[in-house]
């Protein structure tokens, strides 16, 4: 019996200072997220286009650059292939595409991949 006090003597002051932690909240208090809460942006659309690099030889000229260009919208690769016919260098042709607002994706031989947010047609 003595034992049994002096035991209870160490574990009851032991026990009550042991302090217990509250229960995590359930998954069911919290409200599901709304469409009002959920931030929602619109994918970027974007016009691409391909750009060819032909050169025309010749015996008694020097070499010609020919630029071709082909894009979905049909309106868009006439606008250029006309207006790019007096260019006479690739870095000149891409400086102009880079100010009328296309990027330059990929190159691959020859060809010339961009893309254009602001011609892109509007969903």
């Amino acid at each position: 019996m003595r034992k049994i006090l002096i035991l209870m003597s160490f574990v009851l002051p032991v026990a009550l200072m042991a302090q217990t932690r509250p229960a995590p909240k359930k998954a069911v208090d919290r409200k599901p997220a709304t469409k009002d809460n959920i931030r929602q942006e619109k994918p970027t659309v974007y016009s691409y286009m391909i750009m060819e690099v032909v050169e025309v030889k010749s015996k008694k000229e020097p070499t010609v650059l020919q630029f071709k260009f082909e894009s979905l919208d049909r309106r868009i690769s006439d606008k250029y292939q006309n207006s790019f016919k007096n260019v006479k260098t690739v870095i000149d042709a891409l400086n102009k595409l880079g100010q009328r607002g296309w990027e330059l994706v990929s190159v691959e031989n020859r060809r010339y991949f961009l893309k254009n947010k602001f011609v892109a047609k509007k969903p």
